[in-house]
């Protein structure tokens, strides 16, 4: 079941409408909300919802024994609840790379050996309800837990189904304040919510689905058939691409969960136009980059013991994402690339700040760290590391340049950036357009808003990108 498709619409308007009708009793609407959480998971396939309810079951538990433990037999549970979990996401995830690794290790020491080949199923959100789950048990390592939750609240934390396949990453501290007595009493801003809902359907429907089927899909899959104008439009529509599909599921999650009356955390903040790639990842998939940070680069040491150890702390920290987005060796070099770029940011942290002081200083800032991003995206997007390299040699090459291109390709473009730049603007002003709407036609436009968008999409729409991950 997908956001963007009518059979989930009817699915959210029943759970929408019992979530509020069951407040005045909190444990059946916790309970409610977890078993439609569950079936929301099901529809998928009934085997991951096996493994979402035994890793539950096994995070609560380590919880509850960390928080009852003394500092030796404390760490050594984080360690093992961990450990668990990291276990579960190698073997659904990375299972394939570390048999196929061990197999050329074996035969260049002259073992000839053939692991066991398994068919795992794709564990849909995996990733995503175990960095919670991670989360969890460092903060209540931490003391960050002060009152530990009953297991129905924190399995629906786990499962809850708008954050569930793609985030955003919630804290538990952020979360389960919320389901408290019943949970919000009221939609606190339900036309921003719709707003929002409107924006990540505009977004993936028509944006996402029209660049990708028209223009980088063809040029990422034969770039030796393109020049070097064309690919460019191509990166630079992929970097629209991968931006609209991830914030339009995080624009529907935050507007599903926020009809419903929880508050999520924002995911991006207009990362293109950051100054510094420093800047971007605070901007972009905002709670991942918060959760590296917390759980893999402040463990590390952080910025505490020096500038050289900093700058390894933030390459082994973004290797790590990279591996996290895939084990193939383009993820992890993307992965290296930004860790690399954030050392050398961090270096040059007093002379970047007398930089922007200057108008202009700001704009080379911009402009180098825009460059950087297209160029690192063409690698996040291709199969290997080779093509990679062989696509910016084409690129830079400036051959070509007569090819011709469709001018509505540019144009799309063009508004793609412009709506991004705009996209806060033009979800407060239909906000407020709506809020001066009287009820009836509020619904009549939200409708006619809503069936215009499905209307105008394609039957067939590509998956989400980080449904991969």
């Amino acid at each position: 079941m997908i956001f963007f498709t009518f059979g989930f619409l009817a699915f959210f308007a029943f759970v929408l409408a019992l979530n509020w009708a069951l407040k005045p009793w909190p444990l059946a609407w916790r309970i409610f909300l977890l078993a439609a959480s569950y079936y929301f998971y099901t529809v998928w396939d009934w085997r991951l919802l096996v493994a979402l309810i035994a890793l539950s079951f096994a995070n609560y538990w380590f919880g509850a024994r960390i928080k009852k433990s003394f500092y030796g037999k404390k760490k050594f549970l984080l360690v093992l609840g961990v450990a668990s979990n990291l276990l579960a996401l190698g073997y659904f995830k990375y299972y394939d790379f570390f048999r196929l690794s061990a197999e050329t290790i074996l035969q260049k020491l002259g073992v000839a050996v053939n692991l066991p080949l398994l068919e795992l199923m794709v564990t849909a959100g995996l990733s995503f309800y175990l960095f919670k789950m991670i989360s969890f048990l460092a903060d209540c390592y931490s003391g960050k837990i002060d009152r530990y939750p009953l297991l129905v609240d924190l399995a629906l934390y786990f499962a809850f189904f708008p954050q569930l396949l793609s985030g955003p990453i919630a804290r538990a501290n952020d979360f389960l304040p919320q389901l408290e007595n019943g949970g919000a009493k009221f939609i606190d801003r339900p036309y921003h919510y719709v707003s929002r809902l409107m924006a990540g359907l505009f977004k993936k429907l028509l944006i996402v689905n029209y660049l990708a089927v028209n223009i980088t899909d063809d040029v990422f899959a034969v770039p030796q058939n393109h020049g070097s104008l064309v690919i460019l439009l191509a990166v630079l529509a992929y970097a629209l691409v991968i931006y609209f599909d991830f914030s339009s599921y995080t624009d529907m999650s935050i507007g599903f969960a926020g009809l419903m009356g929880f508050r999520s955390p924002e995911n991006f903040n207009f990362p293109y136009g950051a100054l510094t790639i420093s800047e971007f990842w605070r901007k972009w998939h905002i709670t991942l980059s918060d959760w590296v940070r917390d759980y893999i680069y402040i463990p590390l040491g952080g910025n505490r013991k020096g500038g050289l150890r900093r700058s390894f702390n933030l390459v082994i920290a973004m290797t790590a994402m990279g591996f996290w987005h895939g084990a193939q060796a383009h993820y992890i070099f993307w992965g290296i690339l930004h860790g690399l770029a954030l050392g050398l940011a961090a270096y040059s942290k007093n002379l970047i700040n007398k930089i922007r002081k200057f108008f202009l200083g700001r704009f080379v800032l911009w402009f180098i760290t825009f460059i950087f991003v297209l160029l690192s995206w063409i690698f996040f997007r291709v199969e290997t590391v080779s093509d990679g390299f062989a696509m910016v040699k084409q690129l830079l090459s400036l051959q070509r340049l007569d090819e011709s291109f469709k001018l509505y390709a540019l144009v799309a473009i063009a508004v793609g950036y412009i709506f991004i730049a705009l996209e806060q603007h033009i979800i407060s002003f239909l906000a407020k357009a709506q809020e001066k709407m009287p009820l009836p036609v509020w619904f009549i436009f939200v409708a006619a808003a809503i069936a215009l968008l499905f209307r105008a999409g394609s039957d067939t729409l590509p998956a989400f990108i980080y449904f991969n991950f």
